[in-house]
């Protein structure tokens, strides 16, 4: 099987030649950024799933790539892919706002964003933010299943911490790629 990871933002993401940050968060002098944040991500779970055996399409592999955003879900395709992820941080005005949700687009795909929110919340013991149907989005409009893992929120101190720990990531990771790979049965 192969599998698409998707680290949100980056170069080119909306604009030629222009990096997105995603959501940023500065706490005692330090500049977080949910591009990078989201590329550690998406580089752990490349790793996981090709030490199983599994084809990998990355829409980025470093900051200077230039993926847009519109481009994603059929360069995917193109390169084989059968499901879908994207990495993402959420972020809002409020730092309490907190926990993990993962998006999806449609009836095929809500049972694994299901068990991967499930999966987890149980890593973490975030917030359950519950998954939540999202049709609008531009890299969920993959030929195939896909959905949109909301990590934890940048600007909240707990879910940072966590999600810039790097066993925790491991972790997570491993998590999202046994329920890709069991929802699948690879």
């Amino acid at each position: 099987m192969k599998v698409a990871i998707d680290p949100g933002h980056g170069m080119s993401n909306r604009r030629r030649g222009i990096y997105d940050s995603g959501a940023t968060h500065f706490e005692d002098g330090t500049k977080y950024e949910e591009a990078a944040i989201a590329l550690k991500y998406g580089l752990t779970l490349k790793d996981v799933l090709r030490a199983q055996g599994h084809a990998v399409f990355m829409t980025r592999d470093d900051p200077e790539d230039h993926a847009p955003v519109g481009e994603r879900a059929r360069n995917a395709k193109n390169a084989g892919a059968q499901v879908f992820i994207s990495l993402h941080l959420n972020d809002f005005d409020d730092d309490t706002a907190n926990g993990l949700e993962v998006l999806y687009r449609g009836d095929d795909d809500k049972g694994l964003a299901q068990k991967l929110q499930d999966a987890l919340i149980a890593v973490t013991n975030f917030k359950d933010r519950k998954i939540k149907k999202r049709d609008d989005l531009a890299v969920l409009k993959f030929d195939g299943v896909a959905v949109l893992i909301e990590l934890g929120f940048i600007a909240h101190d707990s879910n940072r911490a966590v999600l810039l720990n790097p066993q925790k990531r491991q972790e997570m990771c491993e998590a999202i790629a046994n329920v890709v790979l069991k929802y699948f049965e690879v």
